[in-house]
């Protein structure tokens, strides 16, 4: 594999579902050759943006920890029985099988660097997503991280 760099204008954000709010842009999947595990056992890196309000549902992953690094904003996260809130330079790790949601109780937007170190098909979901632009704002705030 050969180095390569992302700039934020080559980002490519994606909602899930139509009604989401979050957007997720890749920076790493499997697929790049990032890892020479198998697919489902390498990690993925990926940039998550929350509008206010926006809360994500209760999930886990099941072989996977998560790992958060809040770039701008405050979320709250709800790890099984524990509320845990973090702001802008604070890193959250998720164990794997824990029960996990979190909100972005705003006002702002929420932007997120989110590590699943077993990306089990995860990166391809989000490309399976509705593709949508990062905006403006969204490339400011990473220009000037």
């Amino acid at each position: 594999m050969l180095p390569r760099i992302v700039h934020p204008e080559q980002l490519q954000g994606f909602r899930l579902h139509a009604q989401d709010h979050c957007r997720l842009a890749l920076l790493s999947a499997p697929a790049d050759g990032d890892d020479d595990r198998g697919s489902g056992e390498a990690m993925s890196l990926f940039l998550e943006i929350h509008e206010p309000c926006d809360r994500v549902p209760p999930h886990s992953h099941h072989r996977s920890a998560e790992f958060y690094f809040v770039l701008r904003g405050t979320v709250l996260f709800h790890i099984d029985d524990r509320s845990i809130t973090a702001h802008t330079g604070d890193f959250v790790v998720v164990p794997a099988d824990a029960a996990h949601d979190f909100e972005n109780p705003g006002p702002d937007r929420l932007y997120l660097l989110t590590v699943l170190n077993r990306d089990e098909g995860f990166s391809e979901l989000v490309q399976r997503g509705i593709p949508t632009a990062l905006d403006p704002e969204d490339l400011e705030v990473l220009r000037n991280l």
